[in-house]
């Protein structure tokens, strides 16, 4: 099998986590396989298989090329990436949207055209393809109606990973069956023993684990880079709401790990950096390719709690079993704690407030006992919900 995965976010350990983990189950349901990752971004992810090819991603700008490579049906591409695209589309026996997102939906929508004109040639080639467990939506931007339509109900399959997408998806094309999963990093369990032993060399983070009682888990993000929320004060809020907790929580003892989400060039480990407030008590983990996204969740699982505004780093201790409190600031956030029935951990980011992230870190230590057992509990569940995704795509194959 070659499957041809597009759209796929660089730089980022929480898409990385999303398709390493499709690439693993994928490969079990069919040895032997080819992948081909289509990168959003120059920045590569670390450590994939040997059957994984990295390219540049097609975003099709309205220019000639698309509106030749549309009208030929792709027989006539120009430009090395239509071309390598093209030869890769024609080859692969299903295209798949990466979990990631929302990218289609108004939110990211001056980037939307981007995605949608590339799913155009698809549909035009009768090239099948599906969504791979992504978030999606809203959809109020009229113009765009009638090309996200046909992009979407020209999908053998759209599932999605949280309950707030599928609400926006079926409303919009009621025809189409719209089904509900978990985020595709669940599905895939880490290596244990070799991350442990990689925690082992790194000395610094394993001193400084073991010689704190407990340690917290951080990933903040500023919001600069938000379309909507970079255009209010949420910025200086969450600063100021960040500084004077891990100020109070470090007197309490704690140990505060920052957990970079974002590598290269656009990381977030100088931003987290800028909350370390001295080094016996605060470690931001190294962002080189070492310490990758299998790495960090095993890391997790050895601390007492996280506090995650990045989505991922929520997925993360959800998998690992260690409590955490997210901070949402979009729907795949708020949905999967909706799904999850934990709603008393999150806080909308609009809502961040010392006094709020405080209070919700009171409830999770009253209730740790429960918290981490209802978590360690559900991992098989999520696992197994997760990995429904995956036998969509089998099943798709399997009975073409």
């Amino acid at each position: 099998m070659l499957f041809l995965i597009v759209n796929c976010h660089s730089a980022n350990r929480g898409d990385e986590a999303a398709v390493h983990a499709m690439i693993d189950e994928l490969e079990i349901a069919f040895p032997g396989s080819e992948f081909v990752l289509g990168m959003r971004g120059e920045t590569r992810y670390p450590n994939m298989p040997s059957n994984v090819k990295m390219i540049d991603q097609l975003i099709p700008s309205d220019n000639l090329q698309y509106r030749l490579a549309l009208l030929s049906k792709g027989r006539m591409v120009i430009g090395k990436t239509y071309s390598e695209f093209e030869k890769y589309i024609k080859m692969a026996d299903i295209v798949l949207h990466a979990p990631g997102g929302p990218s289609i939906g108004d939110t990211y929508i001056e980037d939307e055209m981007g995605y949608l004109r590339f799913y155009n040639l698809l549909v035009n080639q009768e090239i099948p393809y599906m969504f791979y467990a992504p978030s999606m939506g809203p959809f109020n931007e009229k113009k765009r109606e009638k090309i996200r339509k046909r992009v979407l109900e020209g999908a053998k399959k759209i599932v999605v990973r949280d309950p707030i997408s599928k609400d926006y998806v079926s409303s919009f094309v009621p025809k189409c069956e719209v089904e509900l999963t978990l985020d595709s990093a669940l599905q895939h369990d880490i290596n244990k023993n070799v991350n442990n032993e990689k925690l082992k060399t790194y000395a610094r983070l394993d001193d400084f684990i073991n010689t704190h009682k407990k340690c917290i888990g951080v990933t903040i993000t500023d919001l600069k880079w938000h379309p909507v929320l970079s255009k209010t004060n949420v910025a200086k809020n969450i600063s100021d709401t960040f500084i004077r907790f891990l100020t109070e929580i470090e007197k309490d003892g704690y140990g505060i790990v920052f957990i970079p989400q974002l590598y290269g060039t656009g990381n977030d480990k100088n931003l987290m950096g800028e909350f370390c407030f001295n080094k016996e008590n605060y470690f931001v983990i190294d962002d080189s390719e070492g310490y990758d996204t299998y790495f960090q969740q095993y890391v997790i699982s050895k601390l007492y709690a996280v506090i995650g505004m990045r989505y991922h780093s929520n997925i993360f201790s959800a998998k690992a079993g260690t409590p955490f409190i997210s901070i949402s600031y979009e729907q795949k956030m708020a949905g999967f704690m909706n799904k999850m029935n934990l709603e008393k951990y999150c806080i909308n980011v609009k809502e961040l407030s010392f006094e709020k992230l405080s209070e919700k870190f009171e409830l999770l230590n009253e209730n740790y006992g429960l918290y981490k057992n209802f978590l360690i509990n559900e991992h098989d569940t999520m696992k197994n919900e997760s990995h429904r995704t995956t036998e969509y795509v089998v099943n798709y194959l399997l009975g073409r």
